[in-house]
Protein backbone atom coordinates (compact mmCIF):
# COMPACT_ATOMS: atom_id res chain seq x y z
CA UNK A 1 0.00 0.00 0.00
CA UNK A 2 1.57 3.34 -1.03
CA UNK A 3 2.11 5.82 1.77
CA UNK A 4 0.55 9.58 1.23
CA UNK A 5 2.40 12.86 2.30
CA UNK A 6 0.45 14.41 5.07
CA UNK A 7 -0.56 17.80 3.05
CA UNK A 8 -2.62 15.63 0.46
CA UNK A 9 -4.09 13.77 3.45
CA UNK A 10 -5.42 16.95 5.44
CA UNK A 11 -6.56 18.44 2.09
CA UNK A 12 -8.71 15.46 1.60
CA UNK A 13 -10.36 15.40 5.69
CA UNK A 14 -10.40 19.04 5.91
CA UNK A 15 -11.46 22.55 4.20
CA UNK A 16 -8.63 25.52 3.76
CA UNK A 17 -11.77 27.23 6.20
CA UNK A 18 -11.48 23.90 8.87
CA UNK A 19 -7.41 24.44 8.99
CA UNK A 20 -7.59 27.72 9.61
CA UNK A 21 -10.18 27.57 12.76
CA UNK A 22 -8.52 24.33 14.08
CA UNK A 23 -4.92 26.21 13.75
CA UNK A 24 -6.83 29.44 15.48
CA UNK A 25 -7.91 27.33 18.22
CA UNK A 26 -4.44 25.35 18.92
CA UNK A 27 -2.65 28.47 18.95
CA UNK A 28 -5.22 29.99 21.23
CA UNK A 29 -4.77 27.35 23.36
CA UNK A 30 -1.02 27.37 23.33
CA UNK A 31 -1.54 30.87 24.28
CA UNK A 32 -3.33 30.24 27.07
CA UNK A 33 -1.78 28.81 30.08
CA UNK A 34 -2.09 28.95 34.08
CA UNK A 35 0.56 29.70 36.39
CA UNK A 36 0.68 26.74 37.34
CA UNK A 37 0.65 24.51 34.39
CA UNK A 38 3.65 27.09 33.17
CA UNK A 39 5.05 25.99 36.69
CA UNK A 40 4.89 22.52 35.77
CA UNK A 41 5.58 22.08 32.31
CA UNK A 42 9.05 23.48 33.62
CA UNK A 43 9.40 20.68 35.91
CA UNK A 44 9.04 23.30 39.37
CA UNK A 45 7.54 22.30 42.48
CA UNK A 46 5.77 25.13 44.43
CA UNK A 47 8.41 24.06 47.11
CA UNK A 48 11.06 25.12 44.86
CA UNK A 49 8.77 28.20 43.60
CA UNK A 50 8.45 28.95 47.31
CA UNK A 51 12.04 29.42 47.91
CA UNK A 52 12.79 30.83 45.47
CA UNK A 53 10.16 33.34 46.17
CA UNK A 54 10.90 33.33 49.80
CA UNK A 55 7.57 32.92 50.67
CA UNK A 56 5.86 29.60 51.87
CA UNK A 57 4.73 26.67 49.76
CA UNK A 58 0.60 27.80 50.95
CA UNK A 59 1.75 30.76 48.97
CA UNK A 60 2.58 30.04 46.22
CA UNK A 61 -0.33 27.81 46.02
CA UNK A 62 -2.87 30.75 47.18
CA UNK A 63 -0.72 33.05 44.08
CA UNK A 64 -1.54 30.36 41.94
CA UNK A 65 -4.94 30.18 42.29
CA UNK A 66 -5.87 34.12 42.19
CA UNK A 67 -8.25 34.89 39.67
CA UNK A 68 -6.48 38.41 39.86
CA UNK A 69 -2.96 39.72 40.44
CA UNK A 70 -1.00 42.91 40.76
CA UNK A 71 1.76 43.24 37.98
CA UNK A 72 4.41 43.48 39.54
CA UNK A 73 3.79 40.02 41.45
CA UNK A 74 3.40 38.29 38.14
CA UNK A 75 6.73 39.91 37.43
CA UNK A 76 8.81 38.14 40.45
CA UNK A 77 6.78 34.93 39.97
CA UNK A 78 7.86 35.09 35.72
CA UNK A 79 11.39 36.36 37.36
CA UNK A 80 11.58 33.38 39.59
CA UNK A 81 10.59 30.32 36.43
CA UNK A 82 13.87 32.28 35.07
CA UNK A 83 11.20 34.08 32.47
CA UNK A 84 10.94 37.68 31.64
CA UNK A 85 7.42 39.67 31.50
CA UNK A 86 5.91 41.26 28.61
CA UNK A 87 2.86 42.91 28.41
CA UNK A 88 1.11 43.04 24.81
CA UNK A 89 -1.67 45.76 23.67
CA UNK A 90 -3.51 45.01 20.47
CA UNK A 91 -5.57 47.92 19.26
CA UNK A 92 -7.06 47.67 15.66
CA UNK A 93 -4.24 45.94 13.44
CA UNK A 94 -1.65 47.53 15.80
CA UNK A 95 0.67 45.93 18.45
CA UNK A 96 2.33 46.95 21.10
CA UNK A 97 4.53 46.43 24.42
CA UNK A 98 3.75 47.95 27.20
CA UNK A 99 7.46 48.96 28.77
CA UNK A 100 6.98 49.96 32.02
CA UNK A 101 5.08 46.66 33.35
CA UNK A 102 7.82 44.42 32.65
CA UNK A 103 10.32 45.91 34.76
CA UNK A 104 11.11 47.60 37.82
CA UNK A 105 11.13 51.14 37.86
CA UNK A 106 13.47 53.25 40.61
CA UNK A 107 12.35 56.05 42.61
CA UNK A 108 14.02 58.60 39.99
CA UNK A 109 12.62 56.97 36.88
CA UNK A 110 8.99 57.11 38.33
CA UNK A 111 9.62 61.24 38.97
CA UNK A 112 11.18 61.33 35.42
CA UNK A 113 8.10 59.47 33.57
CA UNK A 114 5.88 61.88 35.91
CA UNK A 115 7.19 64.97 34.37
CA UNK A 116 6.81 63.91 30.65
CA UNK A 117 2.99 63.40 31.68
Amino acid sequence: MPTKPWSQIKKQTMTVSQRNRARRMAEQEIAEIELRQLREALKITQVEMAQRLKVTQVAVSKLESRPDLRFSTLREYIRALGGQMEIRVKVGDRTVTLSHFGRRRSAGNRKHAAKRI
